[in-house]
Formats: C-alpha cells, structure tokens, sequence
C-alpha cells in the first residue's frame, strides 16, 4: 500500500473541521488517508476476485416457502431469480414478507410511483401458499459483469441505491453476486493475501 497526495486530499474532504496540528487529528486523517489509499488500489480489480461464486439462486417457478427456507438455510437476504439459467429478476427478504402478506413499506398514492410500483410487480401479489416467486420478484436488476471493475461496481450500487450486484456472463447466466460485506471484507483484507492484478489491467 502506497499513501499519496489523492489519499490526503480525499481524506482531508472527509474531514468535518478545520484541520488542526493537534496528534489526535493528524492520527485520525492519516488513518482516513490509509483507507482511501486501500479503496483506491484495491478500486482496479474485476469484480470477479470479490464476487460470491457460484451464487445461490431460485427459479421463477418456486413457491415463496421454497426461497424461504433456502434464504434461510445459506444466511442470505436475496436470490436471484433464473428461468432457463438466465437472470429475470431477484427476490428479497422484504419482497418475500409482502407476498406472505406483511406490509414492508410505507403506502404509496402517487401516480408515478403507482405505475413504476404496477411495472416491477406486473401481477397482483398474493397470500397463497402456492404463490410464486416469479410473482412478487423485482424484474429491474442491476447486474455487472464479472470483468468490470470494483471502482465501476461501486458507482453502480450508488447510483441505483442496491445493496447488491448479480454477477452476469454474456448469455445473462448468474455467475456470482456482490454484495456490501464482500466489498467490506475485500477492502480490509490484509494485502498478502488479495491475489496480485494481471499485467494487463494492473496500474
């Protein structure tokens, strides 16, 4: 790891008061200029040396008690949802209370967010116990593929507000997920042990 000017700069930004000569505040922004160096070169890798392989999913035809349990079973709050092994959509924790019934968000009235509401969920979601996943599951996925970068993937889930990415190839097949604790635990890993970028995309 190698501090630079950026690092200082970055963390200086992030720093709420005027900057004083006091030990503690010089300890507190060289350990914000340490973490903004780590991001920035761990910030090059493929997604791919992070991502969740291979990645738990569920199929489009299964009963909401079958994506249930198996949340369940792997200690996972999302799945994403494949029909012939392509991505259709993903299914959540939340999504899985409001087909058991279980309001999970605030009542919306408006017409904009009625339609986007009526898009996502194209069918009436039900209490039934035979009810599907393909019928209360998100369809808008925000996906990345396993090349691109961390630095790309975190402007994704900035820029949609997701807590994950479902990792595609170029058929639309789930070949992993990205979650927030995979960044977490990526990001502070001790350098020795994060494997070295190849040639051509180091630096």
């Amino acid at each position: 790891m190698t501090l630079e000017k950026q690092d200082f700069i970055a963390a200086l930004q992030s720093y709420s008061e005027e900057p004083s000569i006091l030990p503690d505040e010089l300890w507190s922004i060289y350990q914000s200029a340490v973490t903004h160096s780590v991001i920035r070169e761990k910030a090059a890798y493929p997604l791919s040396a992070l991502m969740a392989q291979p990645a738990i999913t569920v199929s489009a035809e299964a009963f909401l008690m079958e994506a249930s349990r198996l949340m369940l079973e792997k200690r996972i709050s999302g799945l994403p949802v494949v029909e012939n092994k392509m991505l259709v959509g993903i299914i959540t924790e939340g999504d899985l209370m409001a087909g058991f019934g279980v309001p999970v968000r605030a009542a919306q009235t408006s017409r904009m967010k009625k339609a986007l509401d009526s898009w996502l969920h194209p069918h009436p979601i039900s209490t039934s116990p035979t009810s599907t996943v393909g019928e209360v599951m998100i369809r808008s996925v925000v996906s990345a593929e396993p090349q691109q970068t961390l630095k790309e993937g975190l402007e994704l889930m900035r820029r949609y507000q997701v807590t994950r990415l479902v990792i595609v190839d170029d058929q639309r097949q789930v070949v992993g997920i990205v979650t927030r604790s995979d960044i977490l635990r990526f990001t502070s890993a001790d350098p020795q042990t994060t494997p070295l970028l190849p040639p051509a995309t180091a630096g």
